[in-house]
């Protein structure tokens, strides 16, 4: 395989993980809203939400680092505005 066709995989990859760490984001977002409204203590898990949205910005920033801005337009996989769900 040539260079071209690896780096086409790689950067396939890096989305695919960018995807799938918002799915985590999503999640997490609605775990913390559902503990929100049970009304327990959602501290926990107001917490990891942040560690994960604080995670995809620091991957969003890498990736268009190393692919461009014009490939990560916040969520790359969806073309979504790449804000992060909030609590």
């Amino acid at each position: 395989m040539d260079r071209e066709g690896l780096s086409k995989i790689r950067r396939a990859e890096l989305l695919a993980r960018l995807a799938a760490l918002d799915q985590q984001v999503q999640a997490q977002a609605a775990r913390a809203k559902h503990v929100r409204d049970m009304g327990w203590n959602a501290k926990l898990s107001e917490e990891r939400l942040k560690a994960l949205q604080d995670s995809r910005q620091l991957y969003v920033s890498a990736l268009k680092h190393l692919l461009g801005d014009d490939v990560v337009g916040g969520n790359a996989a969806d073309g979504s505005s790449g804000d992060p769900p909030g609590p």
